[in-house]
């Protein structure tokens, strides 16, 4: 079964059992981890997916899931080498435990952060293109002082309670209610 199996799975990434279900490769993509300095190469799964019950197809694999499921109906497992095991489960499902698949060829990759502070290259900010000498420019410039509307306030506040303090001197508490002396 595997030498049927196996070949068409790995090649055409999917591999249809009639009346068991689907095993589909699934690719896992490269992973950074800044912390350690290091890419992960990217991997490949094995997925199952069950078929629903009642549904009859067939194609060049119905033979092959026949004998699997008389495996599994003796034997409750069937071990496909370098695929993984089929078990009979609760309710007479069938699980699927795949094999992890070693990448012969992809590793881990390690690297180190290049900062250069004297170095001029070009980023792009929002839909524009600039430098990055022109970017520190922009941040380092001294601000535009603005007037602070608390100071503004204050300062009226102050020059209303002298023109106050003028007024009651020059005529005093009773100018208030007498309209004469004004």
């Amino acid at each position: 079964m595997y030498q049927i199996i196996a070949p068409t799975l790995f090649q055409s990434k999917i591999c249809r059992l009639p009346g068991i279900g689907t095993l589909k490769m699934a690719t896992i993509p490269a992973q950074t981890d800044f912390v350690n300095g290091q890419i992960s190469a990217p991997a490949e799964t094995i997925e199952f997916l069950q078929e629903p019950f009642g549904e009859k197809i067939f194609n060049e694999f119905s033979a092959i899931a026949e004998l699997l499921k008389k495996t599994l109906d003796e034997n409750g497992t069937a071990f496909l080498k370098g695929i993984g095991t089929f078990t009979r489960g609760a309710n007479d499902n069938v699980e699927f435990t795949g094999v992890q698949i070693k990448p012969a060829l992809a590793q881990n990759v390690s690297f180190e952060r290049v900062i250069r502070e004297n170095a001029e290259h070009a980023i792009l900010v929002g839909d524009q293109q600039t430098t990055n000498v022109q970017m520190t420019e922009f941040f380092t410039e001294k601000p535009i002082v603005k007037y602070n509307w608390k100071i503004m306030a204050i300062i009226l506040g102050a020059v209303g309670v002298a023109v106050l303090a003028f007024y009651l001197s020059k005529y005093g508490f009773n100018a208030f209610g007498n309209s004469r002396a004004l």
